[in-house]
């Protein structure tokens, strides 16, 4: 009588991922993605006064970088929209419907404002609810950023981009020297001595997100 061989355990060329760095999951980031990447591109052919107030919107690369390197950057899996997530106290007014000191609009148009902060919002709301520790990570939320977010309901969220899209600026702005990488990639493969594109943006992330929950955590004692 043969006996049988124990069915192998199955190998993988990668760990297997977490549901939203799944491929079809980062689909709406990467459109996202391309949606600021494109309109920050479209905006270099205007006079420097009349485009984003931001530092990266006067960088000259804008109008070398072709759409399928912007394409490349779009896949990036976190959001190149910061929309603020890590500001614990300006979330916990938004809750309350306080009122907020309004910031300079970013000087985008303002239609293109509220799409662009509607969108990121409503992207960012879908995935605190599925995945919270997805929703720090993609979007560098501080855990109570994330229960806030995940807590509104549907009509919450479809009105927040027309009284909050002056949140909206690039991620990591304090941070030029990431943005001055990112907008030089060619079609070229990046040098070997180099990590891949997306785990340096992750990395930068995860950084920013501890000193953001380092933050939220002396908030918290102080009310101790």
């Amino acid at each position: 009588m043969k006996t049988r061989k124990p069915t192998p355990a199955p190998v993988f060329e990668e760990p297997p991922v977490s549901g939203s760095f799944s491929e079809p999951a980062l689909a709406p980031l990467f459109e996202l993605n391309a949606y600021f990447l494109n309109a920050m591109a479209a905006s270099a052919s205007r006079p420097p006064e009349g485009r984003p107030h931001w530092a990266l919107a006067q960088r000259p690369e804008w109008t070398q970088l072709r759409p399928t390197a912007r394409q490349r950057i779009a896949r990036c899996p976190v959001c190149l929209v910061d929309a603020r997530f890590n500001e614990q106290e300006r979330w916990e007014a938004i809750a309350r419907r306080a009122p907020l000191a309004s910031a300079a609009e970013c000087g985008l148009p303002h239609w293109q404002a509220v799409e662009l902060a509607h969108m990121t919002f409503t992207l960012a709301w879908t995935v605190a609810r599925a995945d919270r520790e997805g929703a720090r990570i993609i979007f560098g939320m501080t855990p109570p950023c994330a229960r806030i977010i995940s807590s509104f309901s549907i009509h919450r969220i479809q009105g927040l981009a027309e009284q909050h899209n002056d949140a909206i600026r690039p991620a990591w702005e304090d941070h030029p020297e990431i943005w001055r990488h990112l907008l030089s990639l060619t079609e070229a493969a990046p040098a070997a001595r180099l990590p891949p594109l997306h785990v340096r943006a992750m990395q930068r992330q995860l950084s920013s997100l501890a000193l953001a929950t380092g933050a939220s955590r002396q908030i918290q004692h102080s009310r101790a």
